[in-house]
C-alpha cells in the first residue's frame, strides 16, 4: 500500500510530534510512503525579516516575484534540508526534493491576483516510483516548473493531492496542529468525524470553510475524484481527525489501518 502524508509548516515547528509516530508506523505496517511538506511560517518569518508583505487569499499565499526568491530558498534550502536531515538522523533513508527535479510537478499561474503560485497540471509519477524503488522515503518540497524556466509556488496540500492522485495512493493525509475539520472554529472539541464531498463543496461556497482548511478540503476533493481511496485531515489514526468520503460511501473508523 502505498500513502502521501502532507505535514504543514506548523505541525514542522512543534518538533517530533504524533505524524512522526504516525509515519514510523505506517512505513513498518502498511507500507510505502511519499512526505510533502510546508514551511509557512519559515517563509512568513523570513519575508517580515525583508521587509516583504505576508499577504493570504483564500489560503493561499500571495507570492510576489520577490517573495518568490525567498519561497523557494525557504522551502528547498531550510525546510526540505532540515527536515531530511532529522529523519536521517532516526535512521529513515529519507532523500530530498522539490517538484522541480526531474519535472516532477508542472504547473499554470492559478490566479494572476497571487503572483507565482502555480496549479499543478501534471505530475510525473516514475520519478518518485523511481525513489521508492530505490528503498528511500520522497521529502518533496512544493515548487513547480511553469514550462519555461520559471518556478512557481504550489500550495503543499494541492501539491501532495496530486502526487497522490497520480500514484494512485491508498491513503492521503493532511496533518496539522489543530486536528480535522470544526463545526466551530474556536471550539477544538467540535472537529468533524465525516464529510461527504457533497458537504465539502457546501461548507466552501457558504464561508464556512476558512483560510488554511479551504486549499485542504479543495485539495481532499480533487485526490477523491482522481481516485485516492481514502483520504483525511488532521491524522491517520490517532483521533480526533476528519475523513473526506464521496457521498453515498459510509466510512468508519479504523479503515484503512
Amino acid at each position: 500500500m502505498l500513502a502521501v502524508f502532507k505535514v504543514g509548516g506548523s505541525v514542522l515547528e512543534a518538533g517530533a510530534s504524533a505524524w512522526l509516530e504516525e509515519a514510523q508506523a505506517w512505513m513498518a505496517s502498511q507500507g510505502s510512503l511519499v512526505l510533502v511538506h510546508g514551511g509557512g511560517q519559515k517563509i512568513s518569518a523570513a519575508l517580515k525579516r525583508l521587509g516583504e508583505p505576508v499577504e493570504f487569499i483564500e489560503g493561499q499565499r500571495v507570492t510576489t516575484p520577490a517573495a518568490l526568491e525567498t519561497v523557494v530558498a525557504v522551502l528547498r534550502g531550510v525546510v526540505n534540508a532540515e527536515l531530511v536531515a532529522a529523519l536521517v538522523a532516526r535512521g529513515w533513508p529519507a532523500l530530498g526534493l522539490s517538484g522541480l527535479d526531474g519535472g516532477l510537478l508542472q504547473g499554470t499561474v492559478a490566479n494572476p491576483r497571487l503572483g507565482r503560485v502555480g496549479a499543478v497540471q501534471s505530475v510525473r509519477p516514475d520519478v518518485l516510483r523511481h525513489v521508492l524503488a530505490g528503498g528511500y522515503l520522497p521529502v518533496v518540497a512544493p515548487l513547480a516548473g511553469d514550462g519555461e524556466g520559471g518556478v512557481l509556488n504550489v500550495n503543499g496540500d494541492l501539491a501532495a493531492a496530486a502526487i497522490a492522485q497520480a500514484l494512485k495512493a491508498d491513503l492521503l493525509v493532511f496533518y496539522t496542529d489543530t486536528g480535522g475539520v470544526r463545526w466551530a472554529v474556536d471550539d477544538p472539541e467540535s472537529i468533524v468525524e465525516q464529510l461527504t464531498d457533497e458537504e465539502v463543496r457546501d461548507w466552501i461556497a457558504v464561508g464556512r470553510a476558512q483560510a488554511g482548511m479551504v486549499p485542504k478540503l479543495e485539495a481532499a476533493l480533487k485526490a477523491l475524484a482522481g481516485g485516492v481511496a481514502t483520504v483525511q485531515i488532521g491524522a491517520w489514526r490517532r483521533t480526533p481527525y476528519t475523513r473526506i468520503v464521496q457521498a453515498g460511501v459510509v466510512a468508519h473508523r479504523g479503515e484503512g489501518r
